[in-house]
């Protein structure tokens, strides 16, 4: 339902062409401190093992448990944001994976936000401040990135099934059972399948 929120091919790359030196700088700050991991519910399609625990955390933050709405971990969000990048075309999710790597990376975090660990290895409060400095971040870079990540969690989160019966939506139509109840042609009426009359010579 909210899929169609994710950024755009042109924003990803324009994303990608400042983040990616970064990220190539901070290889070395990445081991600074392990994060936390989260073990997916099932395989992996687009993302490593490494940046679904970047996009669990994530989605944790901008979506956590609040009555009667679910934590995002409660419905999927994660998984469902891998395979929705699965169906992304290559580059523009090899962009997301970018952005997530970025944000987990220590050394790029310790230049940028004065911190020397991982977003998965910072307390929720941190990852609270770490987000609001992408969010309000001069640079267009950061602030472009953390809001095409928060546009897919927010499109997995609120498309979730689980959460129709709270959004008073009663879901997709089910056009299986609209064409069951439709009332049959009258007899001799043309079928779509009937080849077009020929006109007469």
């Amino acid at each position: 339902m909210m899929y169609g929120m994710a950024p755009t091919r042109r924003r990803l790359l324009q994303i990608g062409a400042v983040s990616g030196v970064a990220v190539a700088l901070g290889g070395v700050g990445l081991a600074l401190q392990a994060g936390t991991t989260h073990a997916p519910n099932g395989p992996l399609r687009a993302v490593d093992a490494r940046e679904y625990s970047v996009l669990w955390a994530f989605a944790e933050r901008i979506a956590p448990k609040n009555p009667p709405f679910p934590a995002a971990h409660e419905v999927d969000v994660a998984g469902k944001v891998d395979a929705l990048l699965a169906m992304m075309d290559p580059a523009s999710t090899a962009e997301v994976r970018l952005l997530l790597r970025l944000l987990d990376n220590a050394l790029a975090g310790l230049l940028l936000d004065g911190r020397f660990r991982t977003f998965t290895a910072c307390s929720e409060d941190e990852q609270d401040r770490i987000l609001e400095g992408w969010r309000t971040s001069r640079l267009a870079a950061r602030r472009m990135g953390f809001t095409a990540l928060r546009k897919l969690v927010a499109g997995a989160y609120y498309g979730s099934p689980e959460l129709y019966p709270i959004l008073g939506y009663a879901g997709p139509p089910d056009y299986s059972l609209v064409d069951a109840l439709a009332p049959p042609p009258p007899e001799g009426a043309p079928s779509a399948l009937d080849p077009a009359p020929q006109a007469a010579p």
